[in-house]
């Protein structure tokens, strides 16, 4: 079953001219230039291969000027205090910092490493060592995250280790075991075939409160902090499995973005399915709660099991565990996008307003109502060559203002700012080619910081994504990472 964008939303095409430094090569055509000149071959057999190519190219190149033309008139709305704005903040590398390990960033714009068993914290102004966790044991460490309390968590896909502050020194302080407890037994496909699933832990994502969340591949888990101040499961749930992004609205309220691969079958050719979902916490009930120690009704619905098999959870952990859980879920989805035989991906997701969300996929910009789910716009981004139009990933990224209403997209150091207007259309207010700019990322959620590793990301238009865990306990590699701060 394929399902494409809402049809009642019709797309609107903006067309980026003008930018610069740009190998077209990299880019995907819209034209298809040989298709064009072997049908105009078959129309016009007596002309020469040479008056062919030179007639096809002029058609191309009145295409592109008119659509170019009509993207200037229409979304086209330059402001000129944004060409100092963006100046002041990509004219130059702030700072060029050297890392001994590709760093990430924790929610606060610090950067850390992790590297032959060490845990190394970086303040924010001159990067320089703020903290040094080494690990007692060789933990397979995949990633960090802090919390409000300055808690530090550690993701090592079967178990989260917990650091936490003490007279300007951190300590281990708890240890969690990241399994299957608390789970039906879940089962995946395979063509006609059916087996156990083997559960494993994807990535964790910090939240507020003092609580985060962990996602695997049976569903996700919420831990808050207990009467003991330890960390404890308060949420269990079944969820598809491909959960990519978490986006927190407000203690209660998140979007999750979903992207699930679906092999090749008789029902078709492999393809992936984008899924964004509106996701509302509440109490869990005691009905609930019973449903799951003895019913189970989560795996019965969405796995079919035969009402033989509704036996009672006998382990005594997993009911320890459902029992102590406070809260559940309810959904609304957004959209479900997949089409035949096809990939498509998520490049990126802001908030504006505090009331839309904007998701980039693919060369789309999709525009949604928060509160109803509902698509209000798209748009599709295309780049105006010599020689083609071609496509471009709407990489968005945040930037932060007054009116909570701008973000940019970066194309090899061209950045177009595109400003959401009261009439939630998009209009382009500045678009300028800085050229010691690759692959910027955003440095902290709550200002205009970003930074530039030169790592682009490994998800195409045209190959499919796949979850990439790598450990560098045995090696040392330097990478040089541009702050524009």
């Amino acid at each position: 079953m394929y399902n494409d964008f809402d049809k009642s939303v019709n797309p609107e095409i903006i067309s980026l001219s003008d930018l610069k430094n740009l190998e077209y090569k990299s880019f995907y055509g819209c034209y298809d230039t040989w298709r064009m000149e072997y049908n105009k071959e078959k129309e016009y057999p007596n002309k020469s291969r040479e008056e062919i190519k030179a007639e096809v190219k002029e058609e191309i190149k009145k295409s592109t000027e008119k659509s170019s033309k009509e993207s200037k008139e229409k979304y086209y709305q330059f402001k000129s205090e944004k060409t100092l704005e963006l100046e002041q903040k990509f004219k130059q590398v702030k700072l060029k910092v050297n890392f001994n390990s590709v760093p990430k960033i924790l929610r606060d714009g610090k950067f850390y490493t992790i590297s032959q068993g060490c845990f190394t914290l970086y303040d924010n102004r001159f990067f320089n060592k703020l903290y040094e966790i080494k690990f007692e044991e060789k933990y397979n460490i995949i990633s960090a995250i802090q919390l409000d309390n300055k808690d530090l968590v550690f993701f090592a896909i079967d178990l989260i280790i917990i650091y936490r502050l003490k007279e300007e020194k951190y300590f281990l302080f708890q240890k969690i075991e990241e399994n299957q407890t608390g789970y039906h037994q879940q089962k995946s496909n395979s063509g006609c075939m059916s087996f156990r699933k083997t559960f494993k832990a994807y990535f964790i994502k910090e939240i507020s409160g003092n609580r985060f969340i962990c996602v695997s591949n049976y569903g996700f888990k919420m831990y808050s902090l207990n009467e003991k101040n330890e960390y404890s499961i308060t949420l269990l749930e079944w969820y598809h499995e491909g959960l990519k992004t978490i986006i927190e609205l407000d203690k209660n309220s998140f979007i999750f973005c979903t992207e699930i691969y679906c092999g090749a079958s008789m029902g078709g050719p492999a393809h992936n399915v984008l899924i964004i979902d509106k996701m509302d916490l509440r109490e869990i009930s005691k009905k609930e709660r019973e449903n799951k120690l003895f019913d189970q009704a989560d795996a019965c619905r969405y796995y079919g099991y035969d009402q033989r098999e509704r036996n009672k959870i006998n382990d005594e952990k997993a009911k320890k565990v459902i029992e102590s859980l406070k809260f559940t879920y309810d959904h609304k989805q957004f959209i479900k996008y997949s089409t035949y035989g096809d990939y498509h991906y998520f490049k990126g997701n802001i908030i504006l307003k505090h009331k839309y969300l904007v998701v980039g996929i693919d060369n789309n910009i999709l525009i949604f109502d928060i509160l109803s789910g509902k698509i209000l716009k798209r748009y599709e981004l295309l780049i105006n060559g010599e020689d083609n139009s071609y496509i471009c990933d709407a990489n968005i990224i945040k930037w932060n203002n007054k009116e909570n209403n701008e973000f940019f997209i970066n194309i090899k150091g061209n950045i177009v700012l595109f400003e959401l207007t009261n009439d939630n259309d998009l209009k382009i207010i500045i678009q300028s080619f800085f050229q010691n700019i690759n692959c910027l990322k955003k440095l902290n959620e709550n200002y205009n910081g970003f930074y530039d590793d030169g790592i682009e990301k490994k998800d195409s238009y045209y190959g499919r994504s796949y979850y990439s865990y790598s450990n560098d306990y045995g090696a040392i590699k330097d990478c040089y990472v541009s702050i524009f701060n």
